[in-house]
């Protein structure tokens, strides 16, 4: 009987570790981890709309005591104002023409600029979006025409985006001399400068619509609703 006790112990040795084993905390028994509290932020959003749909996003912001709606116009990282600060300029590079306007709304309520110091609280949404500016009523279903600005390879900082209302046959010329920063030949047939930048002797303002390229006489081309004249500085 002796040499069964070995035998025997081991047995009862290999039963308590399974079962030691089974009394282990499963992967689904482990303290589940609570998601971030999301109640102390606030929502930065852009309606693009009719006007611009490809522009809009919505981000969110912590939020802090003593927070206004400019300051965090401001830290959306969107925004840019006018240097007097009493105007939005562009909003992600988007700049619109004297057709249009950016606007702001708290909560679905309009807020003219000079009250954007009022302070905000925890859950507020603030909404950007263009109107235009001669707008007299809601509902109105206006459309644009688009002109970007790309320094290329030559100026790759310079990258510009420029939004205006959509005037029926208008044509791309149209649409540069409209624009307040292109400026043409006294003939109108060429691009001499925009924003201020002259091309060098290597240099030339290429034109393209939806990413076309316009053949020399393409200024005369007649738009679309949504069309995008594009103006890309490249080596000729």
């Amino acid at each position: 009987m002796k040499k069964k006790f070995p035998g025997y112990i081991g047995l009862c040795l290999l039963i308590m570790a399974i079962l030691a084993g089974c009394t282990e905390t499963q992967p689904s028994e482990q303290p589940v981890v609570k998601e971030t509290d999301t109640s102390n932020t606030i929502t930065v959003a852009v309606d693009g709309s009719t006007f611009l749909p490809d522009a809009t996003k919505s981000i969110k912001r912590d939020f802090s005591e003593g927070l206004t709606l400019k300051k965090a116009l401001l830290n959306s990282g969107l925004v840019d104002f006018t240097a007097d600060g009493k105007r939005i300029q562009s909003v992600g590079e988007v700049s619109l023409d004297s057709s249009l306007s950016w606007a702001v709304k708290l909560n679905g309520k309009d807020i003219d600029p000079e009250n954007w110091g009022m302070e905000l609280h925890a859950k507020d949404e603030v909404i950007i979006y263009v109107k235009a500016a001669d707008s007299t009523g809601e509902g109105v279903a206006y459309q644009t025409t688009l002109l970007k600005i790309s320094g290329g390879n030559i100026m790759p900082d310079l990258n510009r985006q420029y939004a205006g209302v959509y005037i029926q046959e208008c044509t791309v010329r149209d649409v540069l001399k409209s624009s307040g920063i292109v400026r043409m030949s006294e003939n109108n047939k060429y691009v001499v400068s925009v924003e201020n930048v002259v091309p060098r002797m290597n240099q030339r303002w290429v034109i393209m619509v939806n990413d076309k390229e316009l053949m020399e006489n393409g200024l005369d081309m007649k738009l679309n609703p949504r069309d995008a004249v594009k103006l890309q500085l490249t080596a000729s």
